[in-house]
């Protein structure tokens, strides 16, 4: 009677007892809360401990003029100066008619201005030994040029005539001289494979147009759209005057106010949608090309200015770079877990070089890698990458997030340090983000990742994804895209 009453007790205390105690409830809605709030208060924190002058660097000081345009510098030591104008509109702001303009106004800035030939304005460069470059990217254009600083108001001056006087009335003559050159140009197999992955992830936005051709109907209407698409990105709102030198913001704003102070802003139509990313192929098969099989594959990924863009960054530094039979260190003894597995696959490897890359724009990003192989292992190659991808989600230790923070930190701040180099950084920065992003608060930001953030992220944005797919050459061994589009999650898990 006793040991029936000494069950029945156990019963009702078994029944009594909650299925989840309330302390794991509690932890449970702490976690979720964490996740959610420190990728903002990291950010909050970066910015405000990555004071410039606290960490001895010089500011980036950016202010506007009345007609919109906005003036940016950044002070160094050097007395070569870098000033350039940056166009928020590359091959992105481009329309089913105006496809292709900004390859021509890259090309056109070389024939000279409407008050310039092509002869003066190489004497005037030359004159002030100045270097010139004319840049033309998926979401911004740039003019810049390197002298002296004493020569940077006539620097200045040379780059804000292509912006406000380009030579339309020679392009008729030199259109044909135009599309034969893109048509003859070489392209790196890398950009080939990055630009037809735009294309199949964003077919429905301007993020998709061709930055590297081929470039259709160009010769209708040539000057007439190459003329609407200037004036559309050319407005006062939409460029940024950038100085990087021993130049004071005072002095860069006052030249800035005499060579761009009189553009017309435009009248701002309704605000872009964010791109649709498509999950689809777009393969280019020939086994005649030769033995190696090159591919790309991407997930969209959160923009630049998302609180999860600098992990996504340190992921690309996780998958790694690798070049066959190249570096101090061989693969087949890396640390990096997905080099090591690729250089030591089937005893000779699976593939001949691979990139792990991140690329943030405005509203959207896209995070993947690239590969080159041999057509035999283009199955071994792909799978052990879309693992290793998929791994991120739920297996990725502290040891292995700090050797990418150290290695994504080289690659940001191990370059060469010149004006152009500080300008060009300073004048995408203002068109990405709004304001210069300083070193100190990007090494704030990078140290502020864990493994077990790497994981949020790439749960929330990687696993059971959609995917875009891209290939050329013999990619007989390629799976297909629903075997891929499976590879994006893990039933083990």
């Amino acid at each position: 009677m006793g040991a029936q009453g000494s069950a029945a007790s156990q019963a009702q205390v078994r029944c009594a007892s909650p299925t989840t105690p309330p302390y794991t409830l509690f932890r449970k809605m702490i976690g979720s809360l964490r996740h959610q709030v420190r990728p903002r208060l990291s950010r909050g924190f970066a910015q405000v401990l990555a004071e410039p002058m606290a960490w001895n660097q010089a500011p980036v000081i950016v202010s506007k003029l009345p007609n919109g345009v906005r003036v940016t510098t950044k002070e160094t030591f050097s007395d070569v100066v870098t000033a350039g104008v940056f166009v928020d509109g590359g091959v992105r702001a481009e329309t089913p008619k105006t496809r292709g303009a900004s390859q021509i106004l890259e090309r056109l800035a070389k024939t000279g201005t409407s008050s310039k030939s092509a002869a003066q304005l190489e004497a005037e460069v030359m004159s002030v030994g100045g270097q010139l470059s004319v840049v033309s990217c998926r979401e911004h254009s740039s003019y810049t040029i390197t002298v002296g600083k004493g020569d940077l108001t006539h620097g200045a001056g040379i780059v804000s005539d292509f912006v406000k006087e380009p030579a339309m009335e020679n392009l008729p003559a030199h259109l044909a001289g135009f599309l034969r050159a893109l048509d003859a140009k070489e392209q790196p197999t890398r950009a080939v494979i990055d630009d037809r992955l735009h294309m199949c992830a964003y077919r429905d936005s301007g993020l998709g147009n061709s930055l590297v051709g081929p470039f259709e109907n160009m010769e209708q209407d040539a000057v007439v759209n190459t003329m609407a698409y200037h004036e559309q990105t050319h407005a006062a709102d939409n460029l940024v005057f950038a100085v990087a030198g021993q130049v004071t913001h005072e002095e860069a704003r006052t030249i800035a106010s005499n060579t761009l102070g009189d553009v017309a802003r435009h009248s701002q139509g309704p605000a872009a949608e964010k791109p649709y990313f498509c999950g689809a192929e777009l393969i280019y098969r020939n086994d005649e090309m030769g033995p190696t099989a090159y591919m790309s594959v991407g997930w969209e990924a959160a923009p630049a200015r998302g609180s999860d863009a600098v992990a996504f960054m340190i992921m690309a530094s996780l998958i790694g770079k690798y070049k066959k039979n190249t570096g101090l260190v061989p693969g087949t003894v890396s640390g990096n877990r997905t080099i090591n597995a690729i250089a030591n696959k089937m005893g000779v490897g699976c593939a001949d070089e691979f990139e792990g890359f991140y690329k943030g724009y405005k509203d959207t990003g896209i995070f993947g890698f690239y590969a080159a192989c041999d057509e035999v292992a283009v199955e071994h190659c792909i799978g052990e990458l879309m693992f290793h991808v998929n791994l991120m989600s739920h297996s990725v230790t502290d040891e292995e997030v700090e050797r990418a923070k150290r290695e994504l930190k080289i690659e940001l701040f191990g370059g060469c340090d010149s004006s152009a180099t500080t300008c060009g950084e300073v004048g995408t920065q203002v068109l990405k983000y709004g304001r210069g992003l300083p070193t100190a608060e990007m090494l704030l930001r990078i140290d502020a990742i864990d493994a077990q953030e790497i994981q949020r992220v790439a749960w929330t944005h990687l696993n059971d994804r959609e995917i875009s797919v891209t290939g050329l050459g013999p990619l007989h061994g390629l799976p297909p895209y629903f075997d891929l589009r499976r590879a994006t999650h893990m039933h083990r898990y």
